[in-house]
C-alpha cells in the first residue's frame, strides 16, 4: 500500500483547516494510526470558537492513490452507515466531514471525531486492562450486547439503497483469488479443503442484515470509568449487508485458543464460546443456528487473509512483520475450522 509522506499531509490538513475553521487554525503534526489496513491519521486542530480557543482531534481516513474506490477502499461509503449508527444510538465516532473534492487531499476522504480509549487487543491487551476472568467476562458481555444491537437495526429503512445483500456462497467465493496467492502452497491445499467443506454444508436461510465484518478486540475501543465502558465501534470498512453471524463467529473465533499456535493466541482469561452465544441469543431474541459453520468461516476467512498479507510482506509489497507471528497460526485456523465443519 502507498505511503503518504506526513509533512505534505500536514499542509493540506492546514489548508483544510484555514477552510473550515477560520485563518486562524493550527494543525498539529499527523500521526499514523495504528492497524494493518486503510490509511488513517490522527491530528489535532487548534482554533477559536467564540472567542474562546478550542481544540479538535480527529482522525482522517483516505483510500491509498490510485486504486480503485470499492468496499474497504471506498471511504465515502462509510459516511452515511455511521451517520444511521450514532442516530440510532451506537456507539460510533462522530462524522466531522467527508467528499469527493480532489483538491484537499487529491483523493475522497473521510474525517470523523478521535475518541478517547484503548481497543482490547486478544493476544496481548494494554496493561492498563484488568485480566481477570471476571473483567475480561465484563468486557466481552458489552461487546456481544452491542453486537446484538447493531444487528437488530432496521436496514431495510434506515440503509435503504446503502449496499445490496450478499450470499452465503458470494462470502465464500469472494476469498477464492486471494487464498491462491497465500504465502506457502500448503496453506492453499488447506484452504480448499475446508472451502469444499463450507460450501457442501452451508445453512440455509440465514439471518440478513448489518454487519461489521472485523468484530473482534482490536476494533472496540474502551475507556475506563468506573469500570471498562465500551465506547466505539471502529473500523467498518469491510461491513455490509449479508449473513449477521459471520461477526459473532468472527468474535469468536478470535478468542478460541484451538484456532491459534501456542506461540500466538488469546490470553488465558478470555471467556469461553456458550456464555456469550447465550447473551447474543438472549439480546437478539432468536436461537443461534448452525454456529460452528459461521466459526469456521470467521477461521477460514482470517486463514486467508493470513496467507495473503504474509505473501505481501515476505516479498516486500507490503512490510508488517506482524503477519509472521500470525503465520504460525495460518494452519491452526484452517484445521480448527474443518474440525467445526467436520462436527456438523
Amino acid at each position: 500500500m502507498a505511503s503518504v509522506n506526513l509533512e505534505t499531509l500536514q499542509n493540506q490538513l492546514q489548508s483544510f483547516a484555514r477552510a473550515h475553521y477560520g485563518g486562524d487554525a493550527v494543525v498539529h503534526p499527523p500521526e499514523v494510526m495504528p492497524g494493518h489496513a486503510g490509511l488513517s491519521f490522527g491530528f489535532t486542530v487548534l482554533h477559536e470558537k467564540e472567542g474562546n480557543p478550542c481544540e479538535d482531534s480527529l482522525v482522517l481516513r483516505l483510500p491509498p492513490k490510485g486504486v480503485r474506490q470499492s468496499g474497504n477502499t471506498d471511504v465515502l461509503r462509510q459516511a452515511p452507515l455511521l451517520q444511521v449508527l450514532q442516530r440510532n444510538g451506537l456507539p460510533v465516532p462522530a462524522v466531522r466531514w467527508f467528499g469527493d473534492d480532489l483538491q484537499w487531499f487529491e483523493v475522497p476522504y473521510l474525517m470523523v471525531e478521535w475518541m478517547q480509549g484503548r481497543t482490547f487487543h486478544v493476544w496481548d491487551p494494554d496493561v492498563s486492562f484488568d485480566r481477570s476472568p471476571r473483567a475480561m467476562a465484563g468486557i466481552f458481555e458489552q461487546a456481544v450486547l452491542t453486537l446484538a444491537h447493531v444487528h437488530l437495526l432496521d436496514w431495510k429503512n434506515e440503509l435503504a439503497g446503502w449496499e445490496s445483500p450478499r450470499s452465503i456462497e458470494d462470502e465464500i467465493r469472494h476469498w477464492d483469488s486471494i487464498l491462491a496467492r497465500a504465502a506457502e502452497a500448503e496453506w492453499v491445499s488447506q484452504g480448499e479443503e475446508v472451502r469444499a467443506l463450507l460450501l457442501e454444508r452451508q445453512p440455509p436461510a440465514p439471518p440478513v442484515g448489518l454487519f461489521h465484518g472485523d468484530y473482534q478486540g482490536s476494533n472496540l475501543l474502551f475507556h475506563k470509568k468506573e469500570r471498562e465502558e465500551l465506547v466505539a465501534l471502529l473500523d467498518w470498512e469491510i461491513s455490509g449487508i449479508g449473513a449477521q453471524l459471520l461477526d459473532l463467529g468472527w468474535m469468536l473465533v478470535f478468542i478460541d485458543p484451538m484456532s491459534w499456535s501456542p506461540e500466538y493466541g488469546p490470553i488465558a482469561s478470555v471467556p469461553p464460546a456458550e456464555p456469550l452465544i447465550a447473551l447474543y441469543e438472549e439480546e437478539v431474541g432468536r436461537k443461534v443456528e448452525d454456529i460452528a459453520w459461521y466459526r469456521a468461516i470467521a477461521g477460514y476467512r482470517f486463514g486467508v487473509i493470513s496467507g495473503f498479507n504474509v505473501m505481501l510482506h515476505r516479498r516486500g509489497k507490503r512490510h508488517d512483520p506482524a503477519w509472521e507471528s500470525l503465520a504460525l497460526s495460518v494452519p491452526a485456523l484452517f484445521g480448527r475450522a474443518k474440525e467445526m465443519l467436520l462436527s456438523l
